[in-house]
């Protein structure tokens, strides 16, 4: 019985392998794994390289801001300054190769490679202000009009005056608007007209005449004046 009952089992596991093998190869082959979804990258808003690519340019001579906002309408000032009525929350982003500094006033200055003033910006009302993003780009969180312009000074001719030698600066509509960025531009544009300018004493008597004479025609700086000091600037009206 025991022998009988041994080749009944065996024979049992017999049929039980048989029927899980397949001998003819007739299962069906199991599917590739499916590869894992790649996502796609969003594009940073606040790369300069996208700015450009997508927004609107706003030019002044030959510099030219971009927008981060398409389709916005730009007029240009008969002195070759660009305005913008733009909403909160852009981006602007300086020319490649270029930065755009916001400065402490809220306005903003873009320079070339060595730091050099080569346009400026301001925003329209005064208390919107610029933020720093990154090197190339600012934003605006308020809505607002953007007034950007290359030209800072229209021109600078040296000419004789009661005590000597005299020269005239006359700004643009932009630089008379005052700011920072219109106090660095003013400078940096009259030292590039006239390098005879670069002194002190000039600088003094021209911020004097930012400060306290933005309406006046013409913006006259006699290097035979002395250097003195704010009070006593403001006191001899910008001409100590």
């Amino acid at each position: 019985m025991r022998t009988q009952a041994a080749l009944v089992a065996a024979m049992a596991a017999l049929v039980l392998v048989g029927c899980s093998s397949d001998p003819a190869g007739l299962s069906a082959p199991s599917p590739p794994a499916s590869p894992s979804a790649t996502p796609t990258p969003t594009a940073d808003p606040t790369d300069p390289t996208v700015i450009r690519t997508t927004g609107t340019p706003v030019t002044s001579g030959a510099v030219t801001l971009t927008v981060s906002v398409p389709g916005l309408a730009v007029t240009v000032d008969p002195d070759g300054s660009a305005r913008a009525a733009v909403p909160g929350g852009v981006l602007i982003a300086a020319p490649e190769g270029l930065t755009i500094a916001a400065l402490t006033d809220g306005t903003a200055a873009v320079r070339d490679g060595v730091g050099a003033f080569v346009a400026g910006l301001t925003t329209d009302p005064w208390g919107s202000a610029l933020v720093q993003v990154g090197p190339d780009v600012v934003r605006l969180d308020d809505a607002a009009g953007l007034w950007f312009t290359s030209v800072a000074v229209e021109s600078a001719v040296w000419g004789e005056a009661e005590g000597g030698r005299s020269l005239a600066v006359t700004p643009s509509a932009w630089a008379r608007a005052r700011g920072l960025a219109a106090q660095e531009g003013l400078w940096a544009q009259v030292v590039a007209l006239a390098p005879d300018a670069d002194t002190p004493g000039m600088k003094a008597q021209l911020e004097c005449h930012e400060l306290g004479a933005p309406d006046k025609a013409t913006w006259n700086l006699e290097p035979w004046r002395p250097d003195v000091d704010v009070i006593e600037m403001i006191r001899e009206r910008c001409n100590p």
